[in-house]
């Protein structure tokens, strides 16, 4: 059975509401019908064999000791039956009101309820059966009417034995169970105005999120949402609107790097294209092979930068998706690396101290993000290059420095970024590339200036 599905808010309230008072209404009834009407039979029991005892010790069941008008014995009788020789028992009314007529032998008076018949309290009598009782007490239902009756045996001043049957009848007072019903339905009827209510009053700033998250969806960089709650709704209006204010700079800044990256593209075409056309027309100023090689380094450099877009583009799949992990010896990476570094550049000076420190990652990536720091050092060293591993705090700590210019103090903290530009207006990916593989792995990079020059630290968690 499918579940029953509301898009209305108040309809979901009010049926919950609904649900729950018709648990407690079901609940309380189960408690009266099971537990407080046996309590209160109890009750009425004890009751009706306190009266009982009273008539017997007095002996005197023509005096009425106002018995009946306790609240649990409104409807109690008492009467004496003998039963004599003659086939029909002869019965009297004790414990009379003043001014109550005593029965006749034929039987009660006609006013009297059917509770108090001659038939009813022949049937009573009927579980004597001759025998000597002593506040017998009994339960049964005669007419569709349940009884609690006692039955003791007193002295007779005829012929035959005599008793005294006490009895109540059990009439059920469904009037709570009514009440509880009513009050119930009414709580239903007032629930539904009530959810009707308090549906309004949330959906309403709900109402105000939803045109919000469309304003975002749609890149709509207006005034953020303003809803004065300090409850969980207030919460998530705060949430979205650090979500939009993150969603707006991530859309200026994906802006900003189309731009850059457009024209850091458009730039080696131009190029290409101009001294190809001079090649073709004859106009070219230097030899042929002079223009070819411009051609062929122009397209080296735009190769290079197609290959850092695709390769920042796809790094996030590639890095979650590619778990295989081997342990590498950071010595023999780095001294790999910078033996093809140090032919780039004869005149830069290296100076390495390194301690054998093995890690666990993805070879390729763990030396793509190295290769690029160096890279971007070799870019910008005077004469020197400084490269630093040692083992601190579980970490491989790996400093690379170089005795270029400092980065200013206010960028020094974005040129990890995707869409950051150096002072050249050149727009490089390597660096970011470098944070995001280090990143994964647990690790983190930051650079530093020194007070000639600029150290990248890395740090790896060692296998």
């Amino acid at each position: 059975m499918k579940k029953l599905r509301f898009k209305s808010l108040t309809m979901r309230i009010w049926t919950t509401f609904t649900a729950v008072i018709l648990i407690i209404i079901c609940s309380l009834s189960l408690l009266y019908l099971f537990v407080f009407r046996q309590i209160s039979d109890k009750s009425k029991a004890q009751d009706l064999k306190v009266a009982h005892d009273i008539l017997l010790q007095n002996n005197n069941y023509d005096e009425h000791n106002r018995s009946n008008e306790f609240a649990n014995l409104k409807e109690s009788r008492h009467f004496t039956v003998n039963l004599g020789d003659s086939s029909n028992p002869i019965f009297k009314e004790v414990n009379r009101k003043p001014g109550f007529p005593d029965v006749p032998p034929e039987g009660l008076p006609a006013h009297m309820k059917d509770n108090d018949s001659v038939e009813t309290r022949t049937w009573m009598t009927s579980f004597i059966n001759n025998e000597k009782l002593n506040e017998k007490q009994f339960s049964a239902t005669h007419n569709n009417t349940r009884y609690i009756f006692i039955i003791s045996s007193i002295p007779s001043d005829s012929t035959g034995k005599s008793y005294l049957i006490s009895y109540l009848p059990i009439i059920n007072d469904n009037g709570i169970l009514y009440t509880i019903i009513i009050i119930g339905v009414v709580f239903i009827a007032i629930g539904f105005i009530t959810a009707k209510v308090v549906a309004n009053y949330i959906s309403k700033p709900l109402k105000e999120l939803e045109d919000y998250t469309m304003r975002i969806a749609h890149k709509d960089w207006k005034e953020p949402l303003r809803i004065n709650n300090e409850d969980e709704i207030g919460r998530l209006v705060d949430s979205m609107n650090r979500m939009q204010k993150e969603l707006k700079h991530a859309d200026e800044e994906e802006k900003m790097f189309l731009q850059s990256i457009s024209h850091d593209l458009k730039t080696p075409v131009m190029v290409i294209m101009s001294h190809a056309d001079a090649i073709i027309d004859g106009v070219y100023i230097d030899s042929v092979e002079k223009t070819a090689e411009i051609i062929r380094n122009e397209a080296m450099s735009l190769e290079k930068k197609i290959k850092q877009l695709l390769y920042l583009n796809t790094l996030d799949y590639v890095l979650t998706n590619n778990s295989e992990s081997t342990s590498i010896n950071l010595y023999d990476l780095l001294m790999h690396i910078i033996n093809r570094f140090e032919v780039v550049n004869s005149k830069i000076e290296w100076d390495l101290s390194m301690d054998k420190i093995a890690i666990n990652g993805n070879l390729d990536k763990i030396q793509v993000s190295i290769e690029n720091i160096l890279e971007n050092g070799l870019r910008y060293a005077n004469e020197k290059i400084a490269v630093t591993l040692r083992e601190q705090d579980g970490y491989a700590v790996l400093d690379i420095y170089n005795d270029g210019p400092n980065i200013k103090a206010e960028n020094i903290h974005r040129i990890f970024d995707n869409f950051y530009k150096d002072k050249t207006g050149n727009f490089g990916l390597g660096l970011a590339i470098s944070k995001k593989i280090i990143d994964f792995y647990g690790g983190n990079i930051k650079a530093v200036n020194r007070e000639k020059g600029v150290s990248f630290i890395i740090k790896l968690p060692i296998k």
